[in-house]
């Protein structure tokens, strides 16, 4: 049996055509039944449909993933299809029991969670992200030692020192010699002391006075013993082990660094630790969803989990297992949560804690100042709510940035914004945001455009050069090239969309909604890899005060899992997500826009009136 470009074998084609009867079957049975009989076999057709799909997409799909990418646009496509058919039956006068749309929409929700986690299916081995705790936990245990340049460096030296080990892995002993490793001439490192570019390790093995110097004696052997886990926990992924070291290192702002110092240090590196270490993102992301369902109710609570769940650019294959990744997005939602609530000082604190946390949530305080700023220059005076805001907010600030100088040091700002403005001039292939779209060739994203098919062209396609020093060192100076030239066009674009960002928040009243609109300024004044914009999800709320956009952020979520099946090179993948999100960014902007702004000249204007929070 053919089925598109899949071929089935014939037990496949019996099995998926008895399925197909089943859900049939049960769909006629709902249908010619009344009352109870009724209800019983629609939930059964719903039932087995959704299992039959999840089940045949996962047999018939290449692998995993593809097949986590398919639930997931369908998740989306099917939430689309219910609002489509809750408003279907209102325009009859037949509207669905709130009962009905409360346990659709919940279903819906969790489901687009589990999906997230792919179901529990292809999570990193033994539920912990090695790659991403080796940056984060040294980084912040210790940064005092290493800064943000020290760690691909003193990793080789630690390895030098350590020499040939033996150890019993899953119950066989396995022997490294680390040495060998370490002084490999094959072997690259990141410089991040440097030009981010790759160096041979052997420098680090020539130069060991440059670790060994910041460490005690005791801090060093720690070092070196956390060192020894982390190699045997990639025991037979050697390639693995040694791309950790061509990274670009440990990025996080102080207050993260001092956080992660007190928890990374309770404990020596060990399975079990690391895992507690992956759960702690769990518990942020269940109490967000808690946040949102406590602040807004189910139906808000559904949408962002759909949003969130089944959107392609934040997913999780780059933080799920990691170590205090998601503690942004709880604090980012919260603020919103506890501005619904009328909590503004506690809302302040979490926006606050949110931008030292990972800077760029802090740009979304734009749709905060819009509005306090419309309020103070009406009423020459502040409103109670943004003073409380303020209050909260600076309080927060004075703590948490005393605390993080108190326990990591003076020079910890200091030695951030240095690494910042160098890691801010190395593109990425998942970077996102303007500056993409400025630095990347959008027009060749046309099939057959001209000039789009050579080097030329500065696509990653086209420009990897796998024998060079850095083989995205070329593809990154020709983006830095194109941005520096069309500058001026970025500039203009960010002063337009401000002229409309104030013209429209100036009307609005609430914070958590001036905040769901002032994710904007996240895409255009950031560079940010792709999973940062799972900050995508404080649009849900907004669909508290217009229901209607619950349509557009569900068909956001499918375009973006067909976007990111339909290019396979990161760059243009990421590109195209980008002018998706700015282009919904400005959707949500605009319709909360004056009503008289798309009348027809001539029609009869609305009187003036300000969105009431909800």
């Amino acid at each position: 049996m053919q089925l598109g470009n899949i071929a089935l074998d014939g037990a496949q084609g019996s099995g998926l055509l008895v399925s197909a009867a089943a859900v049939a079957a049960l769909y006629f049975a709902a249908r010619s039944s009344e009352g109870r009989s009724r209800a019983l076999f629609t939930g059964l057709t719903i039932l087995g449909l959704a299992a039959g799909t999840i089940y045949w997409v996962g047999m018939l799909a290449p692998n995993v993933e593809v097949a986590i990418n398919v639930l997931k646009a369908l998740t989306a496509l099917t939430a689309t299809a219910c609002v489509f058919y809750e408003g279907d039956r209102a325009r009859r006068h037949r509207p669905l029991a709130e009962r009905w749309k409360k346990f659709v929409g919940i279903t819906l929700g969790v489901t687009a969670i589990l999906l997230y986690f792919n179901g529990f299916r292809g999570i990193y081995v033994k539920l912990w992200h090695r790659h991403d705790q080796y940056h984060y936990y040294f980084g912040a245990k210790y940064f005092r030692e290493l800064g943000y340049d020290g760690l691909y460096k003193c990793t080789v030296v630690a390895q030098d020192e350590l020499g040939k080990v033996t150890e019993t892995i899953d119950g066989r002993k396995v022997t490294i010699d680390m040495s060998a490793e370490a002084r490999s001439k094959d072997r690259k490192i990141r410089d991040l002391s440097g030009d981010n570019l790759l160096i041979p390790a052997t420098y680090a093995v020539e130069h060991p006075e440059e670790c060994k110097a910041r460490f005690t004696e005791s801090r060093w052997s720690q070092f070196k013993r956390d060192i020894d886990f982390f190699r045997f926990s990639c025991a037979t992924e050697k390639d693995y082990w040694e791309g950790m070291q061509k990274d670009h290192g440990y990025n996080p702002p102080p207050v993260w660094t001092a956080t992660g110092h007190l928890v990374a240090s309770l404990h020596d590196a060990s399975l079990g630790f690391m895992q507690i270490l992956a759960a702690i993102d769990e518990v942020y992301l269940l109490g967000m969803f808690v946040g949102i369902f406590w602040a807004f109710g189910w139906r808000v609570f559904s949408v962002a989990a759909i949003l969130w769940g089944c959107q392609a650019s934040a997913a999780n294959s780059w933080t799920i297992g990691a170590f205090l990744r998601q503690d942004w997005l709880f604090w980012f939602v919260m603020a919103g949560c506890f501005a619904r609530k009328r909590f503004f000082k506690l809302a302040g604190a979490a926006m606050v804690y949110s931008a030292l946390l990972r800077v760029f949530p802090g740009l979304a305080v734009v749709g905060w100042l819009v509005v306090a700023g419309a309020y103070l220059v009406k009423h020459r005076r502040m409103r109670r709510d943004h003073v409380q805001a303020l209050i909260g907010g600076t309080l927060a600030a004075i703590v948490l940035i005393g605390g993080s100088v108190a326990l990591i040091g003076r020079d910890s700002y200091k030695q951030f914004v240095s690494r910042i403005e160098l890691h801010d001039k190395i593109p990425l292939t998942n970077h996102m945001g303007l500056r993409v779209l400025v630095g990347h060739r959008m027009e060749c994203l046309i099939p057959g455009f001209p000039g789009c098919e050579a080097k030329a062209s500065g696509r990653m396609k086209f420009v990897k050069d796998e024998s060079a020093r850095d083989p995205f060192e070329k593809w990154g100076n020709m983006r830095n090239e194109r941005y520096a030239r069309y500058k001026p066009l970025a500039y203009a674009f960010i002063l337009a969309t401000f002229a409309l960002f104030v013209a429209v928040v100036r009307r609005i009243k609430s914070l958590w909604l001036a905040q769901a609109l002032g994710q904007i300024w996240i895409i255009l004044l950031s560079q940010l890899t792709s999973y940062y914009y799972a900050f995508v999800i404080i649009a849900a709320p907004a669909t508290r005060v217009r229901r209607d956009l619950e349509v557009w952020l569900f068909g956001f979520a499918t375009l973006t899992q067909f976007i990111w099946l339909s290019f396979g090179y990161y760059d243009d993948r990421h590109a195209v997500l980008t002018l998706l999100t700015l282009v919904l960014a400005n959707f949500l902007i605009l319709s909360f826009a004056p009503k008289r702004w798309f009348q027809r000249r001539g029609a009869a204007a609305e009187p003036k009136a300000p969105v009431k929070p909800a």
